[in-house]
């Protein structure tokens, strides 16, 4: 899984590439949101659209993010989910928890509202 990190108006937004599985990937993008929250960019959006798969441990990657970051002040939201990575959000009820957008945009105003 590849990271970038774009901060756009008063948020941080990680585009990713490839799939979400956890282990090397799961702490390089820990890393990421401690240098977020060291810099005081609390408000991140994660940007999926080039995400092909992701399973429980990719899940939980997404899962400590919000909560390290909410324990900031912050919060994590989601943009660009395909139903494919959409589902397991849903069975899981995670739906309820994260905020996700269609597009990148809708997720960058959604903090500034």
């Amino acid at each position: 899984m590849q990271i970038t990190e774009k901060p756009i108006e008063n948020t941080l937004v990680l585009e990713l590439e490839g799939d979400l599985m956890g282990g090397t990937a799961a702490e390089e993008f820990r890393k990421v949101i401690d240098q977020a929250i060291h810099k005081q960019m609390v408000n991140v959006i994660v940007d999926m659209t080039q995400v092909n798969w992701m399973n429980s441990s990719g899940l939980g990657m997404l899962i400590s993010a919000l909560t390290t970051l909410r324990s900031s002040d912050g919060d994590l939201r989601l943009a660009n989910l395909s139903e494919r990575l959409r589902r397991p959000i849903k069975i899981t009820k995670l739906d309820s928890v994260f905020q996700d957008f269609d597009t990148l945009e809708e997720a960058i105003k959604s903090y500034t509202v």
